[in-house]
């Protein structure tokens, strides 16, 4: 879509007005008096009508002024802000992720969902086996650096002390200095060499252990921004299934993007805008990074912020 310079100030006007945080249409007379427009109410108007036209801008009623259609929001952002250049081959480490986070959602009250980095390429060095409860044991794989995956996983029946030092010393056959994929793999392979005594529940704990690290996880802030923007009580299920879905949106498209959220029919996000950024680790696809916000959050601003932390 091609715009006549005059009709790309004044769309780019009524956008960098409306996304404010108010989220207000907004009138001819307000982007006429705007410093640099050099233009009268009846020249705006005119304008904002072939931005209706085309689909770029529309109005709640008559006299209301204009706010953007969800077409007007995706062609701000892919043409005037240039999201695909930002953060390409992302790699922040996961500290900078949850840093990021925590900032953006503080500052700009805004939700965010972060996939965390991927622990299937993590070399374990030892296991430990620990009590943890009356109806747990706390299973630490930690790597030489300290760094640990802890994993709670179901105690047998009648268990032992003895039970659980043969457990522990088992896993660490199993795991010691083998990737967690590897290791994941090992604990099958190698079912019929664990200790008699935790054959009956090693199915059990096998499958717990797979499925909680061979999984994604993910981090979610300032939900209840989310909530009050779309003015919604009710439970959304934001998580990892979310990223995922938001994946499969964008076929593993590289770059900062944009969906809207009610592209999103299952999340019920209503007038929403979702700013998607995905992050690598030495050269490998990990997740994603989503902020999910009103329509009427100051994007400019918190694309800045992804420009920033992708440098």
């Amino acid at each position: 879509m091609k715009l006549s310079p005059r009709d790309q100030q004044i769309f780019t006007a009524v956008m960098s007005m409306y996304c404010n945080g108010e989220g207000q249409p907004v009138p001819s007379s307000k982007i006429a008096k705007q410093k640099g427009m050099a233009v009268c109410s009846a020249t705006v108007r005119n304008a904002m009508a072939r931005l209706e036209k085309v689909g770029l801008l529309c109005s709640p009623y008559t006299s209301a002024g204009r706010m953007p259609t969800d077409a007007g929001f995706k062609f701000w952002l892919s043409e005037y802000l240039n999201l695909s250049d930002i953060g390409h081959y992302w790699q922040p480490g996961q500290s900078k992720l949850v840093e990021l986070a925590h900032s953006l959602s503080q500052k700009y009250q805004v939700c965010c969902c972060v996939g965390l980095p991927q622990a299937s390429s993590q070399i374990i060095f030892r296991v430990e086996v620990l009590g943890f409860d009356s109806s747990s044991w706390l299973v630490l794989l930690i790597d030489r650096a300290g760094q640990s995956q802890n994993i709670l996983i179901d105690k047998p029946d009648f268990e032992t002390d003895a039970q659980r030092y043969q457990f522990a010393s088992w896993m660490n056959t199993v795991f010691s200095q083998q990737p967690l994929k590897e290791g994941l793999q090992r604990m099958f392979a190698m079912a019929n060499s664990a200790p008699k005594t935790c054959t009956a529940q090693l199915t059990q704990w096998t499958s717990q252990l797979h499925q909680q690290l061979g999984s994604d996880n993910c981090i979610l802030l300032g939900e209840r921004h989310l909530y009050n923007a779309i003015e919604s009580d009710k439970e959304l299920n934001l998580g990892v299934g979310f990223l995922h879905d938001i994946e499969d949106k964008l076929a593993f498209k590289n770059g900062l993007s944009l969906i809207m959220g009610n592209e999103l029919s299952s999340y019920q996000l209503g007038k929403t805008v979702i700013l998607s950024l995905p992050y690598f680790e030495n050269g490998e696809y990990q997740s994603r990074f989503c902020v999910i916000c009103s329509t009427c959050a100051p994007i400019e601003a918190i694309i800045e912020e992804f420009s920033l932390a992708s440098t």
